[in-house]
């Protein structure tokens, strides 16, 4: 198997583990020299181990549990027939449907199995779990008529220091322009940082800030010149609200 000069398609797999030996090994060895594809391999693992904290734990309605537990009792008294597992099947059908892992891919997936788990966790329980504090917060960002297939997701840390933001379907720019996250706060803009996105629109940017990310009120991405300006002046993309 050849790669391109990055692997960016195979981080979200990679992340989750769902990879085979050779491709696992490969992409193992060219994270070892390339710095562009650490930095996203580890805005793909911040996403995928703040999703499922994200989730507040519900109690599902008496009738939904007593059908779930008889199920699973049913389940244990009949042999399992041998064929491949639920995890190798989830995979092999999003290969089939996208080779190109992308944001909204890894969100779905991600989000699904830690609904599936913390559901797991209740009817073991019977009903018995107290509700936890949400660990993780994920702020999911609107689009504008200047990028409307764009999407965007900023994940909180637990105490609302510091955040990730990623992004997919934005528009690539020229080597002269490049996008800008503004944090708002009482009116004021102040710069969270620039990036740029590949040629299929995903693009990550570990937040910046002279304050912690919680203190303020709204977000939003302008298309600035490249390095970033003091001020917005370009079309705004992406916006949502802290």
């Amino acid at each position: 198997m050849v790669l391109e000069e990055h692997v960016t398609d195979l981080l979200p797999a990679y992340a989750l583990g769902c990879l085979d030996e050779d491709e696992a090994g490969l992409v193992t060895a060219h994270l070892a020299v390339c710095p562009v594809c650490s930095a996203e391999l580890r805005s793909y693992q911040a996403v995928s181990e703040a999703l499922p904290l994200a989730i507040s734990i519900t109690e599902p309605p008496p009738a939904i549990k007593q059908r779930l537990m008889t199920q699973i009792q049913q389940a244990r008294m009949t042999p399992a027939p041998s064929q491949p597992t639920w995890w190798r099947r989830l995979e092999q059908g999003f290969r089939r449907i996208s080779p190109a892992w992308g944001l909204a891919s890894l969100v779905l997936i991600v989000a699904l199995l830690a609904s599936n788990l913390l559901l797991l966790q209740q009817v073991s329980r019977l009903g018995a779990a107290t509700p936890q504090p949400v660990a993780a917060r994920i702020v999911t960002m609107q689009n504008t008529e200047a990028a409307p297939d764009a999407t965007g997701v900023l994940v909180l840390s637990k105490n609302g220091e510091y955040g990730t933001l990623m992004v997919d379907h934005l528009p690539p720019l020229g080597q002269d322009q490049q996008y800008q996250l503004w944090l708002i706060k009482d009116g004021k803009r102040t710069s969270g940082g620039v990036f740029s996105v590949n040629w299929d629109g995903y693009g990550s940017l570990e937040v910046t800030s002279p304050e912690w990310l919680a203190n303020y009120s709204a977000l939003g991405i302008t298309i600035e010149p490249t390095g970033g300006s003091p001020g917005p002046t370009g079309a705004k993309v992406l916006g949502g609200n802290l």
